[in-house]
């Protein structure tokens, strides 16, 4: 299929993980990774995490066991079969406005792309459907500046269906330009926000086009097995890295990644972690970055960084991003 890009989104606004102990991966990500408890859905069993830039940097659901469950006025949220295993739940694309994510909506089905579903999440108008490779994609904007005041603690039944064409659409931007920064004090880890995802791919060229022209992210550079794509915001180099991996891997999630706000800030993290007997998986020391990965509960990976430059890993070498699946 060719087509001009359908969604444009600005930036990765959380990543979404299906885990296998809510209250066990919660703890992990708050009391060692540093993110803030925003809300919580017991219904869903689902946590959301972050740093303040959003209603949630990272969220996560305990698996299904395959069962089904619903949103508010019997939306079903999760069908069945669904969230039986732990992985990759989705990952969340900001937009600026609702005339954008409508426009998008617009030509996703003028083009004939499916669609999974259109929700309301009280402080979000959301569409989602899937990669060539079966991840769920969510692209999203804002609804309510001061998100904060609608979700915190425990919620019940935040998510209901959403009709695109139901009103007109707004078109002033909703998100904070300047969001409060949130920190977990006592955690060892003081992460300032999301930036980036990695996924493994058995087919690189295919999913590639599909984030260039139907999630309009931008590829701004590769290497061999390697693709960049960014949104519009410039902030970070990129925001989404496409990486091949052997036939026989099954794994389609590689990590997320957090920005710290220093290097200083960084090495203190890591001195922390040390200290209570907690040791990084792998860790990236180069002219580009600072980095060190943590593996939680499941197995599943997250990054945390600084950058100190905005070039890219050298092309004759494997990237910094892949290299965790060789270390």
């Amino acid at each position: 299929m060719s087509m001009t890009s359908v969604f444009k989104p600005r930036r990765l606004g959380h990543a979404n993980l299906w885990v296998e102990d809510l209250k066990r991966s919660q703890d992990f990500y708050h009391r060692t990774c540093g993110l803030t408890v925003e809300f919580w859905e017991p219904d869903l069993v689902a946590t959301f995490l972050g740093t303040g830039n959003t209603p949630h940097d990272l969220g996560m659901i305990e698996t299904t066991g395959g069962k089904a469950r619903y949103g508010r006025n019997g939306l079903l949220q999760i069908p069945e079969g669904v969230g039986a295993t732990v992985g990759l739940g989705h990952l969340a694309w900001e937009l600026s406005n609702e005339v954008e994510l409508v426009e998008g909506y617009r030509r996703a089905k003028e083009a004939g792309v499916a669609l999974d579903m259109t929700v309301d999440h009280q402080v979000a108008h959301s569409v989602y459907l899937f990669d060539p490779d079966g991840n769920t994609q969510e692209y999203y904007c804002d609804t309510v500046k001061d998100w904060r005041k609608v979700l915190h603690g425990e919620m019940e039944l935040i998510t209901a269906g959403w009709d695109p064409e139901a009103a007109e659409p707004f078109e002033e931007p909703r998100f904070e330009e300047n969001p409060e920064i949130r920190t977990v004090e006592e955690a060892p880890v003081h992460p300032r926000r999301v930036t980036h995802a990695v996924l493994l791919t058995s087919d690189l060229e295919r999913l590639a086009r599909f984030y260039r022209e139907v999630g309009g992210l931008e590829e701004i550079n590769r290497s061999e097995g390697v693709v960049y794509l960014r949104g519009s915001l410039p902030r970070t180099p990129y925001h989404l890295v496409l990486c091949s991996k052997d036939a026989g891997d099954e794994r389609r999630y590689h990590h997320v990644s957090f920005e710290l706000e220093s290097e200083r800030a960084l090495l203190e993290a890591e001195r922390a972690l040390h200290s209570r007997g907690v040791e990084p998986e792998h860790v990236v020391d180069s002219e580009l970055k600072r980095s060190f990965f943590l593996g939680d509960p499941d197995g599943l990976l997250s990054e945390y960084h600084v950058r100190r430059s905005p070039g890219f890993p050298e092309l004759a070498k494997l990237s910094e991003e892949a290299r965790p699946l060789h270390a």
